[in-house]
């Protein structure tokens, strides 16, 4: 009996002893090693899509009153004579419009209260609105700027830009690799670092604008808008063979 036991109370102590043996195991020795880089792209695209806010406004010339109506009537035949289609023209606000009783009010307590209208316009280039701005009546034009500029392509440039730039990133872990003679496995994570796109919407050079105000026989000044750029970065992580 006592023989059964030394037996037993030996092979608990051997099971004991082995399961110790694992938990001392240090813990990055299961772990895979690898390497995290991040990959960075750029592309530089001409904007297709250009918003332009013009604002719009009567005007007394030679005792003469021109009111909005008449002023809003001219720009859309503007609008229309430049091959510019209706969906690409929004109205953005109205200040005293003809055919509002606000308006009627406000003109008998300030008789020199003035209404106007601002549109929101897309253009597809810098030309189209240079030929605009060939057509527009000086004193019916109160302001005219260039609130932003996109690309009818961007997703499509974007993921490329986020294809390069992980290709960039696993090009950097190789090299990286290489330098101490390893070689990269397979990825373990991919993340896209929030990317960026910017441009100057105000680039328009005043040249562009002063030529196309001063001459009505128009001529495009042959120049171009500032570029988007898009930016992204990837990180990602690659195992080491």
């Amino acid at each position: 009996m006592q023989t059964k036991l030394v037996k037993l109370t030996a092979i608990i102590a051997l099971m004991i002893s082995t399961k110790m043996a694992h938990s001392q195991t240090p813990a990055n020795m299961n772990e895979t090693r690898k390497i995290e880089v991040t990959g960075t792209a750029e592309m530089k695209i001409i904007p297709d899509e250009i918003f332009v806010v013009i604002t719009i406004q009567e005007y007394t010339e030679n005792k003469k009153k021109t009111d909005i109506n008449e002023v809003r009537k001219n720009f859309l035949a503007a609008c229309a004579k430049t091959g510019i289609a209706k969906e690409n023209i929004s109205i953005q606000g109205m200040n005293g419009y003809n055919n509002s009783g606000w308006y009627w009010q406000r003109k008998k307590k300030a008789p020199d209260f003035v209404a106007s209208s601002s549109y929101v316009i897309k253009f597809n280039s810098g030309e189209q609105i240079e030929r605009l701005m060939s057509q527009l009546d000086d004193k019916g034009t109160q302001n005219m700027y260039i609130s932003s500029t996109s690309h009818s392509k961007m997703d499509e440039f974007k993921r490329q830009v986020k294809t390069e730039a992980l290709q960039a990133a696993k090009a950097k872990a190789t090299y990286l690799c290489e330098g101490i003679g390893e070689k990269i496995g397979k990825v373990l994570l991919i993340k896209e670092v929030e990317g960026t796109n910017y441009a100057e919407p105000m680039m328009m050079k005043s040249r562009m604008m002063e030529a196309s105000m001063a001459d009505s026989n128009f001529e495009p000044s042959g120049l171009e808008f500032q570029k988007i750029t898009i930016q992204m970065e990837i990180l990602a992580q690659f195992a080491i063979q």
